[in-house]
């Protein structure tokens, strides 16, 4: 397991508490675009054609009403692309993972906090210079990679994942390349 990793210890009553008041935010599957945060770069007439999209994705447990994967993707349009590129959506992931214990048992369980990068790309070609894209990153799950609950009769689950350092770089196959970035998302 990765040496950045924190271990902190909190009662599960608190973790249920948690659980419940984020309940009904997590519930909502709906997406929505989300415009850059910053003006899109421009490299010798290669541009975004509007502005490109930032969406979360989410999955929800149907059961427990609990997030258990999360990615981003982004879409939009280019033009001045010549005949081609690729898009590239990256971010750093600050998850937190727990475990569930079954009810009536007050032992406490940890909260495990690491960081991710995630990131994904596309390859697109394009009609007289302009091209559309729709890229998504890879997921954040629950378990992540090295994380176990410490008894089986615990349930690993997502407790929140924090998207930062949003970036969408686009790059031609001539060289030219342009970057919009994104504000935090935590889905």
């Amino acid at each position: 397991m990765s040496e950045d990793i924190k271990k902190i210890s909190i009662p599960t009553a608190a973790i249920a508490v948690a659980l419940v008041m984020m309940g009904p935010a997590m519930l909502s599957t709906g997406a929505f675009a989300i415009a850059p945060d910053t003006p899109p770069t421009k490299d010798r007439g290669l541009h975004f054609v509007g502005t490109p999209d930032l969406t979360v994705n989410k999955v929800i447990d149907p059961d427990t009403g609990l997030v258990t994967s999360a990615s981003l993707s982004a879409t939009g349009e280019v033009a001045g692309a010549g005949t081609g590129g690729e898009a590239t959506l990256s971010s750093t992931a600050e998850v937190t993972q727990g475990c569930l214990t079954p009810p009536g048992n007050n032992e406490p369980s940890g909260l495990e906090r690491s960081t991710e990068t995630v990131t994904g790309s596309e390859t697109f070609t394009t009609t007289n210079g302009r091209g559309t894209f729709d890229v998504t990153t890879n997921a954040i799950t629950t378990p992540t990679e090295d994380f176990s609950c410490p008894s089986a009769n615990m349930t690993p689950v997502l407790v929140s994942v924090l998207f930062t350092d949003i970036t969408l770089t686009i790059t031609t196959d001539e060289g030219k390349t342009i970057t919009a970035t994104f504000a935090d998302q935590d889905p």
